[in-house]
């Protein structure tokens, strides 16, 4: 009897340190708690909780990556062998993928997402929507 409770009790506490796991990933920002540090001293008790952004190619090989000062930018490749674009918005920490990829001689990657071109080279990024340029940034790394 006292077996199978202590089992019980061993179950339910891993259960308890999974959620506790779990809930150090989560912030109130973008960027992602340590986990040596407690998840919950930081955060008021009305803060919405966001996932925290990874980085990169996730699953994917980095091509190519490029930063502006509210983008980050990530040309990635597939095991399969497909180029794809990925942005990162340092403000909010919304991203896009785009599959839709073409590559210049000139070191320029253009994205196509229906009539928006995402256009990223190691001097600017430029985000045309029905051939109008509503967003220039410069490349800073």
């Amino acid at each position: 009897m006292f077996y199978k409770n202590r089992v019980k009790g061993i179950k339910g506490l891993g259960l308890v340190m999974a959620g506790i796991s779990a809930i150090c990933f989560l912030t109130a920002s973008a960027e992602a708690t340590a986990l040596n540090q407690p998840a919950f001293s930081s955060l008021p008790p009305s803060a919405p909780l966001q996932i925290a952004q990874v980085e990169g190619c996730p699953r994917a090989e980095m091509v190519q990556s490029f930063a502006t000062a509210n983008f980050s930018i990530y040309i990635c490749k597939t095991q399969e062998g497909d180029i794809f674009y990925r942005g990162l918005s340092k403000i909010n920490g919304s991203q896009i993928n785009v599959m839709q990829v073409t590559t210049g001689d000139d070191g320029t990657y253009e994205a196509t997402n229906g009539n928006i071109i995402y256009s990223i080279n190691p001097q600017r990024l430029q985000v045309r929507q029905n051939g109008k340029v509503i967003l220039t940034e410069a490349v800073i790394k």
